[in-house]
């Protein structure tokens, strides 16, 4: 009985063990599944905390750069198309009319040879055919040499007839091909109408997203600020190469000194209004403070853009920010800044005129549309332009 006893409690004392140890392992089992419920979470959080950070790592500024070279390339091309095109159309029509007067002029021959037949059957059924039948042998020469001359026509205008046949024959081939050579080029030029309203779309997002964005707008302005000091760098170590090497004088040449006595009566380069000026700006939305060293002058995509004195194009070329830019060195440590271009008329070292075209305004490399960048820079501190430009305009 006791040993009864003793095995009833230890099968009580076994079963209790065994619930304890699973209500212990079922508690674990909870326990881990809240644990990796967190580090999912966790995990999610970490990877879009990653894709805001690369998104911020990526350069705002060469994105745009990247998609203004391609609007510039894109936009070459297209006309360059829509410039074959309209040859091609011309080809197509001259080759449509010219094959229309051959068609006409086909006509004509097959009227005038009708005739000839019918006149040559009528001759044959009155039997007034043979050199017998003139008069005298002086007859018979004559009608001999006008039958000749009749002969050498009906083979001319045979000639004829069958050159024309064989050109229309190869105008026709050549208004297939020139038919087929339009439908090509028109669909052509409509996948690059439709790539660059694409490429233009993603800019106007970028821009968007940056006016929108506290964190964007402050991100593009110090990548403006960074390429702006690069830029400079780029034209001191330009300027400091020149004097090494001893290519300039050690004095400004003549007609290059002229800018550091023009103070409020330089030419405006192009015409417009001041839309941004120089100096610390607040921005309206943001609050953010930011130091610009140039103007913005309001213009429309092709506006001449003039040299505001004589000088030397240190730089004409695509800069990161800038879009298509050009730098003038007027001598003295003076530079002016011409950016946002749309197209360049001068070259890195071209001698430049007071008032002589440089270039025309654009929309490259801008934040908000068509303008004119503009900054005069002396020794490479820059200078309020609206203190240096003309107050007449």
């Amino acid at each position: 009985m006791k040993i009864l006893r003793s095995a009833t409690l230890a099968a009580i004392l076994v079963l209790c063990m065994s619930m304890d140890n699973a209500f212990v392992h079922g508690k674990d089992e909870g326990a881990d599944k809240q644990e990796l419920q967190r580090i999912n979470r966790e995990l999610l959080q970490k990877k879009k905390e990653i894709s805001r950070t690369k998104r911020k790592e990526r350069s705002i500024i060469s994105e745009l750069d990247k998609i203004d070279r391609d609007i510039q390339s894109g936009s070459a091309e297209l006309a360059e198309q829509q410039k074959r095109l309209r040859e091609t159309e011309a080809a197509f029509r001259e080759n449509d009319q010219s094959n229309a007067e051959t068609i006409h002029k086909l006509a004509g021959l097959k009227h005038a040879y009708a005739q000839r037949l019918r006149a040559l059957y009528k001759m044959h059924k009155s039997g007034n055919t043979g050199l017998l039948s003139a008069d005298s042998l002086g007859g018979a020469l004559k009608r001999f040499r006008y039958l000749s001359m009749i002969a050498e026509r009906d083979r001319t205008v045979i000639k004829e007839y069958g050159d024309n046949l064989e050109r229309l024959a190869i105008r026709q081939t050549e208004i297939t091909g020139l038919k087929q050579d339009l439908l090509v080029r028109k669909r052509s030029i409509e996948v690059k109408k439709a790539s660059l309203e694409a490429q233009k779309r993603r800019k106007a997002e970028i821009l968007t997203n940056v006016r929108k964005e506290k964190g964007l707008y402050e991100q593009t302005v110090r990548e403006l600020e960074e390429s702006s000091a690069n830029l400079w760098a780029m034209i001191k170590r330009s300027e400091q190469e020149k004097k090494d090497k001893k290519t300039t004088a050690s004095a400004p040449t003549p007609g290059e000194t002229s800018l550091s006595s023009d103070r409020a009566k330089l030419p405006w380069p192009v015409s417009g209004q001041v839309l941004t000026r120089f100096g610390m700006q607040r921005h309206p939305q943001f609050g953010t403070m930011v130091f610009r060293r140039g103007i913005e002058i309001s213009a429309q995509v092709g506006d001449t853009v003039r040299a505001v004195s004589d000088g030397t194009a240190a730089y004409a070329d695509w800069y990161k920010g800038y879009g298509k830019l050009v730098i003038l060195e007027h001598g003295n440590g003076f530079y002016t800044l011409y950016g946002n271009l749309s197209n360049l008329e001068t070259r890195k070292g071209d001698r430049v005129a007071k008032g002589q075209a440089i270039g025309q305004a654009g929309d490259t490399g801008s934040m908000r549309g068509a303008k004119l960048y503009f900054e005069i820079r002396r020794n490479g501190e820059a200078q309020d332009p609206l203190l240096w430009l003309s107050k007449n305009r």
